[in-house]
């Protein structure tokens, strides 16, 4: 799925996405467990479980994460 350009994230989403892209990527191509990033988010001080749930909704609806068998990649 290709990002769409139009639609701009939120600053709760774009804060989300430099959190979880390195370890998302540290997981060498194999994606990383959807809670996994979950709980990642949720532990990081500016997010709540609630908040986390939401930023990675709206970046896999944007396309800038994918997920395939529960497994969160980030869109090259």
């Amino acid at each position: 799925m290709s990002r769409n350009p139009r639609t701009p994230l939120s600053a709760t989403a774009k804060e989300a996405l430099e959190i979880i892209t390195d370890p998302i990527q540290d997981h060498g191509g194999r994606g990383c467990p959807q809670d996994e990033v979950h709980q990642l988010l949720a532990n990081h001080e500016a997010f709540s479980q609630e908040r986390a749930e939401r930023a990675i909704h709206q970046l896999l609806m944007r396309g800038y994460l994918y997920e395939v068998e529960g497994k969160l990649f980030v869109t090259p």
